[in-house]
């Protein structure tokens, strides 16, 4: 059943649906000049896009579980780019917040819908197929940023035009294969329905030990990632540019790491590979705050980015197999909601450092690691629901 075409279509379909989201923050400061916007008005608007994406994404990922709905992706990556390439063209602050809030119901669309298809297509391979899944948000993130600058600087505020291009050409990609979307996902429900009832079981009590530990890895990777470049310039006195270095390293191994770590995750098994993860990047973390030394500073926060991000893939895979009838909704939880409620903490983070510092507030993420890594041992020690789930846990783990 496994195609390793259909996988990779979804990964460039989640790379073209971020982009969008990695965009909106780059494109601020060219918005605020050519409509003159002050910086709440700005940051609404981002704020706006995240938000509507982050309360809506169960819901569409509990509608795509009711009834199958590839089209979903299709859908979404094109009200994500429309949302972004509108907003230079909004002179009215009403509108360009509904412009924001459109690119967020995209990125709602397609995620849960994403998720669940990346890990039918992917056959007995799931952590390589949801790792290949989740490594383009990564990418998309990366690129939205660079896209938007390019297109800007080139072309004015109406440069945001360029955003439809890969969107309209991923969107009518995707849509061509809604067939064969669905020829996966019946595939996938006749096998499940062939391991017996027990196969069908939705475990929540492993689906929420397994996303509490989520929403602690998504806390930790967006502090780091927000207060690695102050951290540089504040307490190890570097350049600005040599921080913005440090944040391409940071981002570029979780990237490698988040690819790896599903193929990892295959062969030695989804909680081992989690559980390493978090005891090993948690110490690292901590040891990156006794050094003053650039090189070491370097190659630790860099191994912490690649040991902690290979977890990611297992841990969204781990998750919809607690939840085998609501892989949509599964995937919403842990592929967007998720990732919000990182953002969120974040300002808190922020008001701890501006209190106490920001060592201490590269301490609090430290401890919050290790709280994460303590939470990896339920998770560990937790018995599935389904027999199915049972098999493949031994499988996995050898």
């Amino acid at each position: 059943m496994k195609s390793r075409t259909h996988s990779y279509l979804l990964t460039f379909g989640h790379i073209c649906t971020d982009i969008n989201q990695g965009a909106l923050p780059a494109m601020l400061p060219f918005l605020i000049i050519a409509y003159n916007l002050n910086y709440a008005a700005a940051a609404a608007l981002v704020l706006s896009s995240s938000i509507v994406s982050s309360v809506i994404q169960p819901l569409f990922g509990w509608l795509g579980d009711r009834v199958e709905r590839p089209w979903f992706m299709s859908l979404g990556i094109l009200l994500a780019g429309s949302g972004i390439a509108l907003l230079g063209f909004m002179d009215d602050y009403p509108l360009m917040l509904l412009c924001a809030s459109l690119t967020g119901v995209g990125v709602a669309l397609f995620h849960p819908e994403g998720g669940k298809l990346a890990n039918v297509v992917a056959g007995d391979d799931k952590g390589a197929g949801v790792s290949n899944f989740t490594v383009g948000g990564n990418i998309g993130f990366a690129l939205g940023p660079i896209i938007a600058i390019f297109a800007l600087e080139t072309w004015g505020i109406h440069g945001t035009a360029l955003f439809l291009v890969p969107t309209v050409i991923m969107a009518l990609l995707l849509f061509t294969q809604t067939g064969a979307y669905r020829r996966f996902t019946l595939q996938e429900a006749e096998r499940r329905a062939a391991a017996g009832p027990s196969g069908l079981i939705d475990d929540w009590p492993g689906f929420l030990k397994i996303s509490s530990v989520n929403f602690l890895r998504s806390i930790v990777a967006t502090g780091l990632m927000v207060f690695i470049p102050l951290y540089w310039i504040g307490i190890l006195k570097q350049s600005a540019s040599f921080a913005a270095l440090m944040l391409t390293l940071f981002s570029a191994a979780g990237a490698v790491a988040t690819w790896l770590g599903g193929r990892i995750a295959d062969r030695i098994g989804f909680t081992r590979t989690i559980l390493i993860s978090f005891f090993v990047s948690a110490p690292l973390l901590l040891a990156f705050l006794f050094v003053d030394n650039i090189v070491l500073a370097t190659t630790l926060i860099v191994l912490v980015s690649f040991t902690s991000s290979a977890s990611y893939g297992p841990i969204v895979a781990l998750g919809q197999s607690y939840l085998p009838n609501r892989l949509g909704l599964a995937s919403g939880i842990s592929l967007g909601v998720v990732v919000s409620v990182g953002g969120a903490a974040s300002p808190l983070i922020g008001l701890v450092g501006d209190r106490f510092g920001l060592w201490v507030a590269m301490a609090l993420i430290c401890a919050l690691s290790f709280v994460a890594a303590l939470l990896t041992l339920p998770v560990v020690g937790h018995r599935p629901s389904s027999a199915a789930q049972v098999e493949s846990a031994v499988e996995a783990d050898g």
